[in-house]
Protein backbone atom coordinates (compact mmCIF):
# COMPACT_ATOMS: atom_id res chain seq x y z
CA UNK A 1 0.00 0.00 0.00
CA UNK A 2 1.35 3.21 -1.09
CA UNK A 3 2.01 6.09 1.80
CA UNK A 4 -0.07 9.17 1.37
CA UNK A 5 1.79 12.64 1.68
CA UNK A 6 -0.62 15.33 2.67
CA UNK A 7 0.61 18.70 1.61
CA UNK A 8 -1.29 21.94 2.67
CA UNK A 9 -1.71 25.44 1.24
CA UNK A 10 -2.56 27.97 3.88
CA UNK A 11 -5.25 30.28 3.42
CA UNK A 12 -4.61 33.46 1.61
CA UNK A 13 -5.85 36.19 -0.23
CA UNK A 14 -3.41 35.95 -3.22
CA UNK A 15 -5.04 33.09 -5.95
CA UNK A 16 -1.67 31.58 -7.17
CA UNK A 17 -1.54 28.12 -7.62
CA UNK A 18 0.58 26.26 -4.87
CA UNK A 19 4.09 25.74 -7.28
CA UNK A 20 6.10 25.05 -4.48
CA UNK A 21 3.56 22.17 -3.20
CA UNK A 22 3.55 21.11 -6.61
CA UNK A 23 7.11 21.37 -7.09
CA UNK A 24 7.98 18.64 -4.24
CA UNK A 25 4.74 16.49 -5.08
CA UNK A 26 6.25 16.23 -8.27
CA UNK A 27 9.84 15.03 -7.42
CA UNK A 28 8.15 11.97 -5.38
CA UNK A 29 7.95 8.54 -6.67
CA UNK A 30 4.63 7.87 -7.68
CA UNK A 31 5.15 4.34 -7.35
CA UNK A 32 5.66 4.90 -3.73
CA UNK A 33 3.64 8.05 -2.50
CA UNK A 34 -0.01 8.97 -2.90
CA UNK A 35 0.44 12.28 -2.82
CA UNK A 36 -2.33 15.03 -1.85
CA UNK A 37 -2.26 18.91 -2.30
CA UNK A 38 -4.99 20.65 -0.06
CA UNK A 39 -5.73 24.10 -0.21
CA UNK A 40 -7.33 26.42 2.20
CA UNK A 41 -8.04 28.93 -0.37
CA UNK A 42 -10.57 26.69 -2.00
CA UNK A 43 -11.72 24.33 0.69
CA UNK A 44 -14.53 25.37 3.49
CA UNK A 45 -13.27 22.82 5.39
CA UNK A 46 -9.87 21.51 4.90
CA UNK A 47 -9.65 19.44 8.06
CA UNK A 48 -12.70 17.49 6.96
CA UNK A 49 -10.48 15.79 4.09
CA UNK A 50 -7.25 15.69 6.26
CA UNK A 51 -9.11 13.90 8.21
CA UNK A 52 -10.14 11.02 5.53
CA UNK A 53 -6.40 11.20 4.46
CA UNK A 54 -5.16 10.20 8.05
CA UNK A 55 -7.16 6.61 7.45
CA UNK A 56 -5.11 6.39 4.11
CA UNK A 57 -1.45 5.44 5.21
CA UNK A 58 -0.33 8.35 6.11
CA UNK A 59 3.37 9.41 6.48
CA UNK A 60 3.54 13.02 7.19
CA UNK A 61 1.51 16.24 6.95
CA UNK A 62 3.12 19.14 5.71
CA UNK A 63 2.78 23.14 4.45
CA UNK A 64 4.36 25.77 3.00
CA UNK A 65 3.96 29.03 4.68
CA UNK A 66 4.92 32.85 4.08
CA UNK A 67 5.44 35.35 6.63
CA UNK A 68 2.16 37.08 7.56
CA UNK A 69 -1.26 35.91 7.89
CA UNK A 70 -1.30 32.45 6.35
CA UNK A 71 0.94 31.41 9.17
CA UNK A 72 -2.11 31.74 11.36
CA UNK A 73 -3.85 29.45 9.26
CA UNK A 74 -0.70 26.84 9.02
CA UNK A 75 -0.59 27.05 12.78
CA UNK A 76 -4.39 25.67 13.25
CA UNK A 77 -4.53 23.13 11.03
CA UNK A 78 -0.84 21.92 12.09
CA UNK A 79 -2.72 21.76 15.71
CA UNK A 80 -5.57 20.08 14.67
CA UNK A 81 -3.19 17.24 12.84
CA UNK A 82 -1.41 16.38 15.71
CA UNK A 83 -4.61 16.32 17.77
CA UNK A 84 -6.18 14.06 15.61
CA UNK A 85 -2.80 12.34 14.92
CA UNK A 86 0.00 12.90 17.54
CA UNK A 87 2.54 10.20 16.27
CA UNK A 88 2.22 11.87 12.63
CA UNK A 89 4.96 14.46 11.65
CA UNK A 90 4.23 17.71 11.08
CA UNK A 91 6.69 19.20 8.48
CA UNK A 92 7.16 22.60 7.74
CA UNK A 93 8.85 24.23 4.59
CA UNK A 94 8.59 27.84 2.36
CA UNK A 95 9.98 30.90 3.34
CA UNK A 96 9.11 31.94 6.71
CA UNK A 97 10.44 28.41 8.40
CA UNK A 98 13.35 28.84 5.97
CA UNK A 99 14.02 31.79 7.38
CA UNK A 100 13.63 31.14 11.27
CA UNK A 101 13.83 27.71 11.88
CA UNK A 102 14.32 28.27 15.43
CA UNK A 103 11.43 29.81 16.52
CA UNK A 104 9.19 28.20 14.08
CA UNK A 105 10.20 24.91 15.98
CA UNK A 106 9.20 26.49 19.18
CA UNK A 107 5.68 25.44 18.40
CA UNK A 108 4.83 22.23 20.30
CA UNK A 109 2.74 21.25 16.63
CA UNK A 110 5.73 21.54 14.76
CA UNK A 111 8.54 18.90 14.01
CA UNK A 112 10.56 19.47 11.13
CA UNK A 113 11.57 22.36 8.74
CA UNK A 114 12.49 22.00 5.69
CA UNK A 115 15.20 24.90 5.00
CA UNK A 116 15.15 26.51 1.01
CA UNK A 117 14.98 24.34 -1.74
CA UNK A 118 12.75 21.69 -0.55
CA UNK A 119 12.58 18.74 -3.37
CA UNK A 120 15.25 16.50 -2.54
CA UNK A 121 15.41 17.01 0.81
CA UNK A 122 11.75 16.79 1.72
CA UNK A 123 11.94 12.82 -0.58
CA UNK A 124 14.92 12.29 1.66
CA UNK A 125 12.69 13.23 4.52
CA UNK A 126 9.91 11.00 3.72
CA UNK A 127 12.37 8.20 3.17
CA UNK A 128 13.56 8.30 6.87
CA UNK A 129 9.87 8.71 8.11
CA UNK A 130 9.01 5.85 6.02
CA UNK A 131 12.20 3.83 7.60
CA UNK A 132 11.70 4.91 11.09
CA UNK A 133 15.68 6.13 10.55
CA UNK A 134 17.26 8.95 11.85
CA UNK A 135 16.97 12.46 11.07
CA UNK A 136 20.50 13.50 11.53
CA UNK A 137 21.53 12.10 8.26
CA UNK A 138 19.58 15.00 5.71
CA UNK A 139 20.96 18.23 4.61
CA UNK A 140 18.94 20.80 4.88
CA UNK A 141 16.40 20.17 7.55
CA UNK A 142 16.16 21.47 11.24
CA UNK A 143 14.38 19.23 13.78
CA UNK A 144 13.40 18.41 17.51
CA UNK A 145 15.37 15.88 19.03
CA UNK A 146 14.72 15.30 22.63
CA UNK A 147 12.91 18.34 23.63
CA UNK A 148 16.19 20.41 22.00
CA UNK A 149 16.46 21.73 18.11
CA UNK A 150 18.79 20.41 16.30
CA UNK A 151 19.89 22.23 12.85
CA UNK A 152 21.33 20.09 10.79
CA UNK A 153 23.83 21.29 7.48
CA UNK A 154 22.74 23.10 5.17
CA UNK A 155 21.78 21.77 1.39
CA UNK A 156 23.96 22.81 -1.59
CA UNK A 157 21.34 24.40 -4.30
CA UNK A 158 20.89 21.94 -7.43
CA UNK A 159 20.30 23.19 -10.73
CA UNK A 160 16.41 22.42 -11.43
CA UNK A 161 16.69 20.85 -15.06
CA UNK A 162 17.80 17.96 -13.04
CA UNK A 163 14.09 17.75 -11.83
CA UNK A 164 10.82 16.62 -13.07
CA UNK A 165 8.31 18.48 -14.81
CA UNK A 166 5.20 19.68 -12.41
CA UNK A 167 2.44 17.62 -12.26
CA UNK A 168 -0.38 19.51 -12.40
CA UNK A 169 -2.56 16.45 -12.25
CA UNK A 170 -2.08 17.43 -8.41
CA UNK A 171 -4.79 20.41 -8.32
CA UNK A 172 -7.52 21.45 -9.38
CA UNK A 173 -6.16 23.60 -12.46
CA UNK A 174 -9.93 25.23 -13.45
CA UNK A 175 -10.26 26.15 -10.02
CA UNK A 176 -7.45 28.28 -9.85
CA UNK A 177 -8.16 30.06 -13.00
CA UNK A 178 -11.66 30.30 -11.74
CA UNK A 179 -10.51 32.14 -8.76
CA UNK A 180 -7.56 34.05 -10.44
CA UNK A 181 -10.96 35.56 -12.74
CA UNK A 182 -8.12 34.98 -16.06
CA UNK A 183 -7.80 31.97 -17.78
CA UNK A 184 -4.09 32.18 -16.98
CA UNK A 185 -1.57 29.05 -15.89
CA UNK A 186 0.91 29.84 -12.98
CA UNK A 187 4.60 28.82 -14.06
CA UNK A 188 8.10 28.91 -12.72
CA UNK A 189 10.95 28.52 -15.14
CA UNK A 190 13.94 29.65 -12.48
CA UNK A 191 14.70 29.40 -9.16
CA UNK A 192 16.94 32.11 -7.08
CA UNK A 193 18.47 35.59 -7.80
CA UNK A 194 21.99 36.44 -8.33
CA UNK A 195 21.43 39.87 -6.97
CA UNK A 196 22.17 41.06 -3.47
CA UNK A 197 20.14 43.68 -2.78
CA UNK A 198 19.91 44.71 0.67
CA UNK A 199 16.07 45.14 1.40
CA UNK A 200 15.69 41.78 0.53
CA UNK A 201 15.93 38.00 1.67
CA UNK A 202 16.20 36.28 -1.61
CA UNK A 203 20.47 36.18 -1.20
CA UNK A 204 19.77 34.82 2.28
CA UNK A 205 17.57 31.98 0.75
CA UNK A 206 19.60 31.37 -2.55
CA UNK A 207 23.05 32.50 -1.58
CA UNK A 208 22.62 34.11 -4.82
CA UNK A 209 22.35 31.22 -6.77
CA UNK A 210 20.54 30.71 -9.99
CA UNK A 211 19.33 28.01 -11.88
CA UNK A 212 16.84 28.07 -15.00
CA UNK A 213 15.10 25.37 -17.03
CA UNK A 214 16.23 25.30 -20.88
CA UNK A 215 14.11 26.75 -23.38
CA UNK A 216 13.35 23.36 -25.46
CA UNK A 217 11.94 22.25 -21.79
CA UNK A 218 10.10 25.16 -21.24
CA UNK A 219 8.77 24.75 -25.18
CA UNK A 220 7.67 21.44 -24.82
CA UNK A 221 6.16 21.56 -21.21
CA UNK A 222 4.11 24.66 -21.81
CA UNK A 223 3.17 23.14 -25.44
CA UNK A 224 2.13 20.06 -23.54
CA UNK A 225 0.00 21.97 -20.69
CA UNK A 226 -2.01 24.45 -23.08
CA UNK A 227 -3.05 21.51 -24.70
CA UNK A 228 -4.38 20.22 -21.93
CA UNK A 229 -5.89 23.08 -20.39
CA UNK A 230 -6.08 25.80 -23.22
CA UNK A 231 -5.36 28.47 -21.14
CA UNK A 232 -4.36 32.28 -23.33
CA UNK A 233 -2.15 33.77 -20.25
CA UNK A 234 1.17 32.14 -18.89
CA UNK A 235 2.62 33.98 -15.47
CA UNK A 236 5.85 33.15 -14.91
CA UNK A 237 6.36 32.85 -11.28
CA UNK A 238 10.07 33.62 -11.44
CA UNK A 239 12.18 35.92 -9.31
CA UNK A 240 13.91 37.07 -12.39
CA UNK A 241 13.00 35.59 -15.36
CA UNK A 242 14.95 37.92 -17.63
CA UNK A 243 18.57 36.86 -15.89
CA UNK A 244 19.86 35.83 -19.06
CA UNK A 245 19.30 37.44 -22.45
CA UNK A 246 20.12 34.30 -24.70
CA UNK A 247 17.71 31.78 -22.71
CA UNK A 248 15.16 34.51 -22.98
CA UNK A 249 15.75 35.13 -26.46
CA UNK A 250 15.15 30.88 -27.08
CA UNK A 251 12.09 30.58 -25.30
CA UNK A 252 10.56 33.69 -27.29
CA UNK A 253 11.81 31.53 -30.28
CA UNK A 254 10.10 28.26 -28.80
CA UNK A 255 6.84 29.93 -28.60
CA UNK A 256 6.48 31.52 -31.87
CA UNK A 257 8.11 28.45 -33.34
CA UNK A 258 5.10 26.31 -31.81
CA UNK A 259 2.48 28.93 -32.55
CA UNK A 260 0.93 28.92 -28.94
CA UNK A 261 -1.87 31.37 -29.14
CA UNK A 262 -1.08 32.76 -25.66
CA UNK A 263 0.31 36.07 -23.99
CA UNK A 264 3.29 36.27 -21.16
CA UNK A 265 4.06 38.26 -18.19
CA UNK A 266 7.61 37.74 -16.45
CA UNK A 267 9.70 40.03 -13.74
CA UNK A 268 12.59 42.07 -14.90
CA UNK A 269 15.45 44.26 -13.25
CA UNK A 270 16.26 47.59 -15.19
CA UNK A 271 19.28 46.80 -15.93
CA UNK A 272 18.34 43.59 -17.47
CA UNK A 273 15.77 45.10 -19.87
CA UNK A 274 18.59 47.78 -21.26
CA UNK A 275 21.00 44.33 -22.07
CA UNK A 276 18.18 42.81 -24.37
CA UNK A 277 18.53 44.10 -27.88
CA UNK A 278 15.80 45.56 -29.60
CA UNK A 279 15.74 42.28 -31.35
CA UNK A 280 15.11 40.41 -28.77
CA UNK A 281 12.43 43.12 -27.33
CA UNK A 282 10.30 42.58 -30.76
CA UNK A 283 10.81 38.22 -30.47
CA UNK A 284 9.47 38.77 -26.86
CA UNK A 285 6.67 40.70 -28.20
CA UNK A 286 5.71 38.53 -31.37
CA UNK A 287 6.31 35.43 -28.51
CA UNK A 288 3.13 37.02 -26.77
CA UNK A 289 5.06 39.27 -24.08
CA UNK A 290 2.47 41.02 -22.56
CA UNK A 291 3.73 43.02 -19.26
CA UNK A 292 6.81 43.28 -17.21
CA UNK A 293 6.91 43.61 -13.75
CA UNK A 294 9.86 45.67 -12.55
CA UNK A 295 11.26 46.27 -9.13
CA UNK A 296 12.18 50.20 -8.98
CA UNK A 297 12.06 50.89 -5.07
CA UNK A 298 13.46 54.16 -5.44
CA UNK A 299 13.45 57.08 -7.24
CA UNK A 300 17.03 58.37 -6.55
CA UNK A 301 20.45 57.24 -7.23
CA UNK A 302 21.48 57.50 -3.69
CA UNK A 303 19.03 55.18 -2.43
CA UNK A 304 19.61 52.90 -5.13
CA UNK A 305 22.97 52.76 -4.15
CA UNK A 306 22.36 52.85 -0.49
CA UNK A 307 20.27 49.47 -1.08
CA UNK A 308 22.62 48.07 -3.22
CA UNK A 309 19.88 47.95 -6.30
CA UNK A 310 22.76 47.88 -8.45
CA UNK A 311 20.70 49.82 -11.18
CA UNK A 312 20.95 53.21 -12.63
CA UNK A 313 17.94 55.69 -12.63
CA UNK A 314 18.66 56.20 -16.40
CA UNK A 315 17.91 52.19 -16.93
CA UNK A 316 14.33 52.61 -15.71
CA UNK A 317 13.31 54.82 -18.25
CA UNK A 318 15.59 53.57 -21.06
CA UNK A 319 13.17 50.12 -20.28
CA UNK A 320 10.57 52.76 -20.35
CA UNK A 321 10.90 53.63 -23.59
CA UNK A 322 11.42 50.04 -24.98
CA UNK A 323 8.38 48.72 -23.86
CA UNK A 324 6.68 52.04 -25.17
CA UNK A 325 7.98 51.00 -28.50
CA UNK A 326 7.26 47.35 -28.76
CA UNK A 327 3.35 47.55 -26.82
CA UNK A 328 4.25 46.26 -23.55
CA UNK A 329 2.81 47.76 -20.54
CA UNK A 330 5.04 47.71 -17.06
CA UNK A 331 4.01 46.64 -13.85
CA UNK A 332 6.94 49.17 -11.02
CA UNK A 333 7.07 48.32 -7.41
CA UNK A 334 8.67 51.24 -5.38
CA UNK A 335 9.33 51.20 -1.77
CA UNK A 336 9.27 54.67 0.54
CA UNK A 337 10.10 54.99 4.17
CA UNK A 338 13.25 53.23 4.80
CA UNK A 339 15.39 54.08 8.29
CA UNK A 340 16.87 56.85 7.62
CA UNK A 341 15.48 58.27 4.08
CA UNK A 342 14.88 61.49 3.85
CA UNK A 343 11.72 63.38 2.90
CA UNK A 344 13.01 64.91 -0.19
CA UNK A 345 14.37 61.60 -0.85
CA UNK A 346 10.55 60.07 -0.79
CA UNK A 347 9.28 63.62 -2.60
CA UNK A 348 11.82 62.78 -5.35
CA UNK A 349 11.10 59.61 -5.89
CA UNK A 350 7.08 60.04 -6.30
CA UNK A 351 8.50 62.35 -9.13
CA UNK A 352 9.83 59.85 -10.65
CA UNK A 353 6.58 57.89 -10.45
CA UNK A 354 4.36 60.33 -11.21
CA UNK A 355 7.06 61.23 -14.98
CA UNK A 356 6.47 57.32 -15.23
CA UNK A 357 2.57 57.35 -14.81
CA UNK A 358 3.02 59.99 -18.00
CA UNK A 359 4.57 57.85 -20.47
CA UNK A 360 1.82 55.61 -20.38
CA UNK A 361 -1.65 53.97 -19.06
CA UNK A 362 -0.45 50.95 -19.28
CA UNK A 363 2.55 51.38 -16.81
CA UNK A 364 1.03 51.06 -13.29
CA UNK A 365 2.75 51.41 -9.67
CA UNK A 366 2.52 49.37 -6.68
CA UNK A 367 4.26 52.11 -3.95
CA UNK A 368 4.78 50.42 -0.61
CA UNK A 369 5.83 51.07 2.99
CA UNK A 370 10.07 49.13 4.01
CA UNK A 371 8.61 46.93 6.62
CA UNK A 372 11.79 45.29 8.56
CA UNK A 373 12.37 42.05 7.62
CA UNK A 374 15.22 39.55 8.42
CA UNK A 375 17.71 37.97 6.29
CA UNK A 376 19.06 40.91 4.97
CA UNK A 377 21.89 43.66 5.18
CA UNK A 378 19.48 46.44 6.21
CA UNK A 379 17.75 44.17 9.13
CA UNK A 380 20.82 43.22 10.14
CA UNK A 381 22.07 46.61 11.06
CA UNK A 382 18.63 47.70 12.43
CA UNK A 383 19.21 44.42 14.34
CA UNK A 384 22.43 45.69 15.55
CA UNK A 385 21.04 49.01 16.72
CA UNK A 386 18.86 47.71 19.13
CA UNK A 387 15.53 47.50 17.01
CA UNK A 388 13.28 44.27 18.12
CA UNK A 389 11.70 42.25 15.80
CA UNK A 390 9.15 39.58 16.22
CA UNK A 391 10.26 36.28 18.26
CA UNK A 392 7.42 34.00 17.96
CA UNK A 393 5.16 32.68 15.12
CA UNK A 394 2.23 34.22 16.37
CA UNK A 395 3.56 37.82 16.15
CA UNK A 396 5.08 37.16 12.66
CA UNK A 397 0.95 36.21 11.19
CA UNK A 398 0.19 39.68 11.92
CA UNK A 399 3.13 41.21 10.19
CA UNK A 400 1.60 42.45 6.77
CA UNK A 401 3.89 44.00 3.60
CA UNK A 402 1.72 46.10 2.30
CA UNK A 403 -0.53 47.61 4.82
CA UNK A 404 -0.64 50.98 3.61
CA UNK A 405 -0.67 53.98 5.59
CA UNK A 406 1.51 52.54 8.25
CA UNK A 407 5.04 52.86 8.80
CA UNK A 408 7.81 53.44 11.71
CA UNK A 409 9.78 55.76 9.50
CA UNK A 410 7.39 58.15 8.11
CA UNK A 411 5.30 60.94 9.96
CA UNK A 412 1.54 60.86 9.64
CA UNK A 413 1.61 64.52 8.03
CA UNK A 414 4.20 62.25 5.31
CA UNK A 415 2.02 59.40 5.34
CA UNK A 416 -1.23 61.14 4.72
CA UNK A 417 -0.05 63.03 1.34
CA UNK A 418 1.89 59.63 -0.23
CA UNK A 419 -1.59 57.92 0.57
CA UNK A 420 -3.30 60.62 -1.51
CA UNK A 421 -0.66 60.60 -3.95
CA UNK A 422 -1.08 56.88 -4.63
CA UNK A 423 -5.31 57.40 -4.99
CA UNK A 424 -4.71 60.18 -7.33
CA UNK A 425 -1.82 59.23 -9.42
CA UNK A 426 -3.68 55.87 -9.97
CA UNK A 427 -6.92 58.08 -11.12
CA UNK A 428 -4.95 60.52 -13.23
CA UNK A 429 -2.73 58.86 -15.14
CA UNK A 430 -5.05 55.02 -15.94
CA UNK A 431 -6.64 54.90 -18.98
CA UNK A 432 -9.27 57.45 -19.77
CA UNK A 433 -12.89 56.69 -19.54
CA UNK A 434 -16.01 59.40 -20.55
CA UNK A 435 -17.42 58.52 -16.55
CA UNK A 436 -14.38 59.82 -15.23
CA UNK A 437 -13.27 62.72 -17.46
CA UNK A 438 -13.97 65.33 -14.76
CA UNK A 439 -12.47 63.32 -12.28
CA UNK A 440 -9.17 62.57 -14.10
CA UNK A 441 -8.65 66.00 -14.80
CA UNK A 442 -9.07 67.04 -11.38
CA UNK A 443 -7.22 64.12 -10.46
CA UNK A 444 -3.97 65.43 -12.80
CA UNK A 445 -4.37 69.04 -11.75
CA UNK A 446 -3.72 67.62 -8.23
CA UNK A 447 -0.81 65.76 -9.02
CA UNK A 448 0.71 67.84 -11.09
CA UNK A 449 0.54 70.87 -8.01
CA UNK A 450 1.08 68.52 -5.47
CA UNK A 451 -2.35 69.86 -3.97
CA UNK A 452 -3.94 67.46 -2.16
CA UNK A 453 -6.04 69.87 0.23
CA UNK A 454 -9.75 68.14 0.86
CA UNK A 455 -9.63 64.83 -0.59
CA UNK A 456 -13.10 64.87 -1.30
CA UNK A 457 -12.95 62.69 -4.25
CA UNK A 458 -10.73 60.07 -2.37
CA UNK A 459 -13.73 60.29 0.21
CA UNK A 460 -15.82 59.43 -1.79
CA UNK A 461 -14.29 56.42 -3.55
CA UNK A 462 -13.16 54.44 -0.44
CA UNK A 463 -16.94 54.72 0.98
CA UNK A 464 -18.27 53.22 -2.15
CA UNK A 465 -15.44 50.96 -2.91
CA UNK A 466 -13.25 50.31 0.41
CA UNK A 467 -9.48 48.92 -0.03
CA UNK A 468 -9.22 45.68 -0.98
CA UNK A 469 -7.23 43.68 1.37
CA UNK A 470 -3.68 42.62 -0.10
CA UNK A 471 -2.13 40.56 2.76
Amino acid sequence: MKHTVILYNPYAVFYTMPLALIAIGSYLDEAKYNVVIIDGRLEKNPINKIKELLTQNPVCFATTVLTGSPIQDALTVSQQVKQLAPALPVVWGGWHPSLFPQHTLENENIDVVVNGQGEITFAELLEVFVSKAELNSIKGISYKLNKQIIHNPERTMVDINSFPAFNYNLIDVPAYIKLSGRNQLDYISSQGCRFRCSFCADPFMYKRGWYGYNSKRMGDEIETLWKKYKFNHIHFQDETYFTYATRVKEVAEEFIKRKLPISWFGTMRADQGVRLSEDIWKLCKESGLERVMIGMEAGTQEMLDWMQKDIKLNQVYEVAKLCLKFDIAINFSFIVGFPGETKESVFKTLDVIKNLREMSSTFHVGIFYYKPYPGNKIADELLQNGYKFNSTLEEWSRFDYVDSGKSEWLDDEMLRYIENFKFYQNLAYNKPTPGKFIFRKVAKWRVENKNYNFPIEKKIKEWFMPRQQMA
